[in-house]
């Protein structure tokens, strides 16, 4: 055994003819790759750590240590790492199958979490996944292997000495949690090489130094977190005018419609039918004052027609995909279409440019979608060119570089980016929002929900939701609340539905469903300080927005694979109704927790608490105190008058975050933070972390969980 530091700051260890290279990019980070792997298109340059570490060889291991870890490496290069004392990875022999080009083993029985959005429950132990972008048109089950989304990142659960384990290989790749073998994790890749990362410490600290690495979700503009409504598809301006005036008449707010691909002209990206959407700069310079926010679906695949500007541009600067050095043509909803070579940065500045010009029209988003690619006429050959890769390396990241060009569009635009992605990989989340795909209008899919979000949020994607109601086939009126009622936390709140459907805007519905889902919708409206301030948290501290009880409470045996409740931050817990007819649930209460609607107290433990439609099952938990706006409010807007809920039973801390709501100012230090804490001993404190604007707050009022004022005044 020989280990060497080499001048770059990593460690080459050489055994038997093999040789690895390890490295520090972060104090609690191993990565270790092989020689020949290639530079990461996903990380950028590290700067690896140096300083008090030692490095020895003790008979035939080397040993690597560092403040927090101690690495052994056998002399089969086999890795044994033991973090603050405690054993946490311990690889096992790998014996690659006959499709694989490497992988790994690790010994584990520990619970597992992560790998994005792929079914199942949340604790993945016992199911096998092949992480391959995928346009899955059937009903998605516990055993789908592949989505939309290849997110090679995965947790093993251990308190306090948890690990994350990312795979930064963008070919195929495929992963066992304890299937094959009851006390093995296997993870392996049918191309390129091994590149590793292992991350250790708490749940929080492990995703906030992944997501250090790899980048954080962005703060989206304010007006995202409201109602937004969808359909495939809202043909003609004055199909959508329709919508806007069945909510307004129903009393219902609404901050945000998406078109999809009817508003294009022939389905051609980045045109509008004049037809059916005449005048459209000034229609959504009308819209936008009203309040509400138009959001455009760009499409992968690029008609080929001559003529067509952006075929026509794409072809003279060859910035599309080729196959044997002929572009390469396939079809998607255009008919004959080409595909953009999206990895080649010359192709992302090019498109970037077309997306700028787009919002200028006054479009305040961009949904990407068919972007797996998706493709009518079979799969893309492996071999397609995509701009110096190959199709067998650059599928999984094909979304990923899109929504990076997207991402440059709008910052040439100079608005704050909401960018909604079907596809993706792991980083995808600094450019995207993303939504689960198209899910189905079962009850089953509702169930799917919270285990898929919570394992996004886990997986660094901090902005995220499903479809209300469901995608495809047709909802019932009960299935469509309650799904809104099940959505309260979704960063992305989205009734949408599939053409040939029944509608499900909530305006349609009759009244006992109506008002169930009008009650829901009024309670996410006072969420919003709670999200918005949340979602800050994610892009500056890494942490999660809606997330599973285990990230709040990780001594708690319960909350391993609890898939029927899930939190908001730190305070808030939803337990909602997931089956037809059901009048009352089980609740298990971490510890003791607040009912929302009325203030009743309940205890740790198992708890039946009643759910009728209507009656949403959200409780607040115990020494805490949450900023609501004003009570039925139906706006987006800051509150100027803010309410805060405290529980009375003990010291309460809370942050509350405000901006201009839009825009790129914040990320200048234009923006406010505030800690506001509360106790019977000191009364209520509001300290400024952070002031970088005038506050929106006038008055304050801090009201008991059951709605008693306690104190009212002046800001």
């Amino acid at each position: 055994m020989e280990i060497t530091l080499l001048p770059n700051g990593e460690y080459r260890l050489a055994s038997m003819g093999k040789e690895a290279l390890f490295s520090f990019p972060l104090p609690t980070c191993i990565h270790l790759r092989e020689p020949d792997a290639k530079p990461s298109r996903l990380i950028g340059k590290l700067i690896l750590l140096n300083d008090e570490i030692t490095y020895r060889v003790e008979g035939e291991d080397a040993v690597i240590e560092t403040p927090f870890l101690r690495v052994e490496v056998d002399k089969d290069l086999r890795l044994k790492a033991f973090f603050n004392g405690e054993t946490v990875l311990e690889e096992a022999p790998f014996l690659p199958k006959e499709e694989e080009k490497g992988g790994m083993s690790l010994k584990s029985s520990r619970p597992v979490y992560g790998l994005g959005d792929k079914t199942g429950p949340l604790d993945k132990r016992g199911y096998s996944y092949i992480n391959w972008n995928s346009d899955v048109p059937e009903a998605h089950v516990d055993t789908t292997p592949s989505l939309y989304k290849s997110i090679n990142f995965f947790l093993l659960f251990d308190g306090g000495a948890s690990m994350g384990v990312f795979l930064d290989n963008s070919c195929k790749t495929r992963f066992d949690f304890n299937k094959t073998v009851k006390d093995e994790v296997r993870f392996s890749f049918d191309g390129g090489t091994k590149d590793v990362y292992f991350f250790f410490g708490s749940l929080p600290e492990v995703i906030a130094a992944y997501t250090a690495l790899l980048g954080r979700s962005p703060l989206p503009p304010r007006f995202s977190l409201g109602a937004q409504q969808s359909r495939w598809s809202y043909g003609s301006k004055e199909d959508v005018e329709k919508v806007i005036a069945g909510y307004k008449k129903a009393g219902l707010p609404l901050t945000t419609i998406y078109l999809d691909i009817d508003y294009m002209d022939h389905f051609k990206d980045f045109t509008v039918n004049e037809e059916t959407f005449p005048d459209i700069r000034n229609w959504l310079a009308e819209k936008k004052k009203e309040g509400i926010h138009i959001i455009p679906i760009i499409d992968a695949g690029v008609k080929a027609e001559v003529g067509y500007r952006v075929y026509d541009e794409g072809i003279a600067d060859h910035h599309f995909c080729t196959l044997n050095g002929e572009v390469y043509h396939n079809e998607v909803w255009p008919g004959d279409s080409v595909f953009p070579a999206f990895p080649e940065v010359g192709t992302r500045i090019w498109w970037s440019m077309y997306v700028r010009d787009f919002l200028r029209f006054g479009f305040d988003g961009i949904w990407n979608d068919m972007n797996e690619p998706a493709s009518f006429k079979g799969p893309l050959p492996l071999n397609v060119d995509m701009g110096g890769i190959p199709h067998a390396e650059a599928h999984n990241l094909y979304a990923h570089y899109m929504n990076q060009a997207t991402h440059m569009g709008f910052l040439a635009a100079q608005k704050r980016p909401y960018i909604v992605t079907r596809a993706g990989c792991a980083g995808t989340q600094r450019f995207a929002a993303t939504w689960t795909g198209d899910n189905q209008s079962t009850w089953d899919h509702l169930r799917l929900m919270i285990p898929q979000l919570c394992n996004l949020s886990l997986s660094g994607f901090a902005c995220a939701g499903v479809d209300i109601g469901g995608f495809g086939g047709d909802s019932t009126p009960e299935l469509i609340a309650r799904w809104a009622e099940a959505s309260l936390f979704n960063p992305i709140y989205r009734n949408h539905s599939a053409i040939h459907t029944l509608p499900q805007e909530p305006y349609l519905l009759e009244e006992e469903e109506f008002l169930a889902y009008k009650n829901a919708l009024m309670i996410r409206y006072q969420l919003i300080p709670s999200l918005y301030t949340a979602l800050f948290e994610a892009e500056s501290a890494g942490k999660i927005a809606l997330g599973p009880l285990i990230y709040n409470f990780p001594k708690d045996e319960r909350a391993k694979n609890e898939n029927t409740e899930l939190m908001l931050g730190e305070q808030w817990l939803l337990a909602p109704a997931l089956f037809p007819g059901q009048q009352s649930r089980s609740v298990y209460f971490p510890c003791a927790f607040y009912r929302y609607s009325d203030g009743q107290r309940f205890k740790k433990g198992d708890q039946l608490v009643p759910c009728p439609l209507g009656n949403i099952p959200l409780f607040q938990r115990e020494q805490s105190v949450v900023v609501l706006p004003q009570k039925k409010e139906k706006h987006i807007d800051f509150p100027t008058v803010l309410r805060l809920r405290w529980t009375e039973d003990g010291l309460a801390k809370t942050l509350y975050y405000e901006d201009e709501g839009e825009g790129l100012g914040y990320q200048k230090g234009e923006y406010n933070l505030f800690e506001i804490s509360v106790s019977k001993e000191d009364g209520l404190a509001i300290v400024p972390l952070h002031q970088g604007m005038k506050s929106h707050i006038q008055e304050i009022v801090l009201e008991s969980v059951t709605g008693e004022i306690l104190l009212k005044k002046a800001y």
